[in-house]
């Protein structure tokens, strides 16, 4: 009897454990940033800059938001008001609302100097703060140059290719590269920063018969590091990188080759499946 009340007991206080431990609350996981980009871009199609064509974006990538509710940013004196950042199905990014038909027209409202970005929770409580300084930056040579595909609007770029393009190695400090499925809506490829030899990229197989975005910047970028490699910062014992740039962005679209048809050929032997063979 004295064993029994023992194990009755321990199987008790075992059960009071678990209780315990499973109606505790989970703690939450803390912010942690991994990346934060800014920068003055201005936009070519194909070569050829558009009507207006610069803007300001600031992105921010993050490993655990935790009770993150929105960023504001307060820009250098004499800029626009601070405005605030809000996650947008899962990003965390600001693009001008304006585009601008200079560079000095883009800087009158986002000027040189240093951004405050404070990360804060739905009561506005203050979880990071950070200071970039976005100054010194000078433009790039020139923007890349496309050669495959050659055109804008191409229509038989291969469901495996080899994207390649031009570019003088001294005109810019890296390269920063993306392609986008217009169709899925969605990144395929992204390379950030990449060497000025850079000549290429293999986004490995794509969809056929779909049309894609392929953007490859010049950048000239503030305290970036040889290989290249973005600088880091620590702010509340969270390590993270930061690329302050200003770009010549190159953006060609195209669209893959078809699916290969089926063709069905009837033979003495019975129904034989033959698929076209693309060149």
């Amino acid at each position: 009897m004295l064993k029994e009340k023992k194990n009755n007991i321990f199987v008790l206080c075992i059960v009071a454990i678990m209780s315990i431990l499973l109606a505790a609350p989970t703690p939450a996981a803390a912010l942690n940033i991994d990346k934060i980009i800014m920068t003055s871009c201005k936009d070519h199609l194909d070569g050829t800059p558009e009507t207006t064509p610069w803007c300001f974006e600031i992105w921010v990538n993050l490993e655990e938001q935790g009770s993150l509710h929105h960023i504001d940013v307060t820009p250098p004196a004499g800029g626009l008001a601070p405005f605030t950042i809000y996650e947008d199905y899962g990003d965390w990014d600001y693009d001008s609302p304006s585009e601008y038909s200079t560079l000095g027209d883009l800087q009158d409202d986002y000027p040189a100097g240093t951004y405050t970005l404070n990360f804060e929770d739905s009561s506005d409580a203050l979880l990071a703060s950070v200071d970039l300084d976005y100054s010194g930056l000078s433009l790039p040579g020139s923007p890349v140059d496309f050669t495959y595909p050659s055109d804008n609007g191409q229509t038989d770029i291969d469901i495996n290719p080899m994207l390649t393009w031009t570019v003088d190695s001294d005109v810019g400090d890296a390269l920063a590269i993306w392609l986008w499925d217009e169709d899925a809506d969605g990144d395929v490829y992204w390379h950030v920063p990449a060497s000025m030899t850079t000549f290429s990229c293999a986004p490995g197989l794509l969809e056929p018969d779909h049309v894609y975005d392929l953007e490859v910047s010049v950048i000239n970028v503030k305290n970036l590091i040889d290989g290249p490699a973005f600088p880091t910062m620590t702010v509340d014992s969270d390590q993270f990188q930061y690329g302050l740039w200003i770009e010549y962005l190159n953006e060609i679209e195209f669209t893959t080759v078809p699916e290969p048809a089926t063709v069905a050929l009837l033979g003495l032997s019975g129904l034989v499946l033959i698929r076209r063979r693309r060149r």
